[in-house]
């Protein structure tokens, strides 16, 4: 079977906590804020929902709803998390025989507080031993978050990629960047579209500036073809080869943000595939993005092509810009 896209990553179980009694505090040096919480107490709860997630099954699921042929790459426990995430894949017309079932291990998982719209995510990403099946040529493939033993998928990803000439979409998960192992920026080389955000940015690059064209620049002398940035509700800047772009949010409720970066991903290589152009893919991402934002967990609002397309339709205001 020839696949549009191949995302290879963890499938985890993400439970998601909406908290009502929390307090964020900030300190004036310092650019992060931290969630606190009352120390020994029980703490009341608004909403507690569990959900199969991870950004390999998010983008995948993301590019079925547009209609697209997709599979998934992944390692779980043969536990009761793999038995939904099989279902849920099935369900979104998402082909789960590249998913191995290992009877000696667990499934990872997620616990997700929300506060106010915003996320902190307690994640397990258990050791795997990772390795690249015997694909048949897909048009992408995508790279996405992973646990300890990636080093021999990366490097064969990277032969895959140059050997077979198959576009590579890569968000390195935080082990990888954490870790900073030259088989992480052998892989950046051969990349199509390199999509992080903010603080991974500065992460891969060791700066320490926010400054995003300074950003954007030292991404794209790592290698990629492509380099996107995202900044929440602040929006994302792209580079490709001598041209910046700027794309704004799409206006929307948030009501819990996990997989939005997900959804910006789904949304851009989905144009790509329609061969339109940066500037438009952009437009798509956001507008994927921001439908995600509006439920809880990061699978719900993704859209179909006829749905981007006509949101898109209705906002004729909402462009790119050239910067």
């Amino acid at each position: 079977m020839k696949y549009d896209l191949i995302t290879i990553g963890d499938i985890k179980l993400d439970t998601f906590v909406v908290l009502e009694n929390a307090s964020v505090h900030c300190e004036l040096k310092m650019p992060e804020c931290k969630l606190c919480l009352d120390y020994g107490k029980k703490i009341p709860v608004k909403i507690v929902d569990s959900q199969i997630a991870g950004s390999a099954p998010n983008v995948a699921v993301g590019l079925a709803r547009m209609g697209r042929k997709t599979a998934v790459v992944s390692v779980m426990g043969q536990d009761s998390t793999s038995k939904l995430a099989l279902e849920v894949m099935k369900n979104e017309r998402v082909d789960t025989r590249f998913i191995k079932l290992s009877p000696k291990s667990e499934s990872s998982f997620s616990v997700v507080l929300n506060y106010k719209g915003d996320k902190t995510i307690l994640a397990s990403h258990l050791p795997r031993a990772y390795r690249l099946p015997n694909i048949d040529g897909p048009k992408w493939l995508y790279m996405s978050e992973l646990g300890d033993g990636y080093e021999k998928l990366f490097a064969d990803v990277a032969t895959a990629v140059k050997r077979h000439k198959i576009r590579l979409g890569f968000n390195p998960g935080a082990v990888q960047i954490n870790h900073g192992k030259q088989i992480l920026f052998e892989l950046i080389k051969v990349t199509t579209l390199l999509v992080v955000n903010l603080e991974e940015a500065q992460m891969l690059t060791k700066e320490k500036t926010t400054e995003i064209h300074g950003l954007l620049a030292a991404l794209a002398r790592l290698g990629p073809k492509t380099v996107v940035i995202t900044d929440g509700k602040n929006g994302a800047w792209s580079f490709d080869v001598a041209t910046t772009y700027f794309c704004p949010i799409f206006p929307v409720k948030v009501v819990e943000s996990t997989g939005a970066g997900d959804a910006f991903s789904s949304g851009m290589i989905g144009a790509l595939l329609h061969n339109l152009p940066l500037s438009e893919a952009l437009r798509w991402g956001a507008v994927d993005s921001a439908s995600v934002i509006g439920f809880v967990g990061p699978q719900k609002g993704l859209l179909s092509v006829a749905q981007i397309k006509s949101r898109l339709k209705k906002a004729v205001w909402f462009k790119t810009k050239k910067m």
